[in-house]
């Protein structure tokens, strides 16, 4: 088996090195140019995810027609019939 000649003398890669590294020089992430969301963005949006879905909770705890009506010591039919008339 002969040994191939990596690189030429003006430093260029041969084809078949190149051939087999070209995953190392592919551009990849941020570096592509259909990219639309940077890091700094990702972490912004899974923070306001968070705050949202925490939002959510409280609203579940604090301000369902189920939540008024323990509150207000009636069925929940009650605070639906309120809410009917507005």
């Amino acid at each position: 088996m002969s040994q191939l000649k990596m690189h030429r003398p003006d430093g260029q890669m041969e084809r078949n090195e190149y051939l087999s590294r070209a995953r190392e020089f592919c551009a990849r992430g941020i570096e592509l140019p259909q990219t639309k969301i940077l890091d700094e963005e990702k972490d912004k949006i899974k923070s306001a995810i968070k705050q949202r879905n925490s939002l959510r909770q409280y609203i579940k705890d604090n301000l369902s027609n189920e939540a008024l009506a323990n509150s207000f010591g009636v069925k929940i039919r009650t605070i639906e019939k309120v809410i009917a008339n507005l």
